[in-house]
């Protein structure tokens, strides 16, 4: 098997382990899907809609939208009808999402900040984890 593409799982699998961790550490039982979500909602101020969220968690408006309900019922998001088209729902964190949000990935900084520490990288070994990083991005 091709070293990258096994160094490439390996931190995958790292990064997703390190997300759990910091989600229970949190206090929540959020699943792992849920968080996608929050994270996905957080990034813009206006939140994102029903569509963009199923899109990037791979799920088809339906089951994006009964995830999203869940969340709304533990009161971590809101929906709203977009006022452009009545069509479209948007989901924005309520502050207590934001406030978890928040403490996951403090949680999961101070993991990273961890191993960072440990690492001791040169500019050339740090750049060629920022262009896996750019990389990775595309999936988020």
């Amino acid at each position: 098997m091709d070293p990258l593409v096994t160094a490439l799982d390996r931190l995958v699998i790292g990064s997703v382990a390190l997300t759990e961790r910091a989600i229970a550490a949190a206090g929540t039982d959020l699943t792992f899907v849920q968080w996608r979500v929050l994270m996905i909602v957080g990034e813009r101020d206006g939140g994102a809609t029903v569509g963009e969220i199923a899109e990037r968690i791979g799920a088809r408006s339906s089951p994006a939208s009964r995830l999203i309900g869940r969340l709304r019922t533990r009161g971590v998001v809101e929906t709203t009808k977009d006022p452009g088209d009545a069509r479209i729902t948007r989901v924005r964190l309520t502050e207590s999402g934001l406030e978890l949000r928040r403490r996951v990935l403090g949680l999961r900084r101070e993991a990273f900040d961890d191993i960072a520490s440990i690492l001791r990288l040169s500019p050339v070994a740090l750049r060629g984890i920022e262009l896996i990083a750019r990389a990775l991005e595309t999936y988020a």
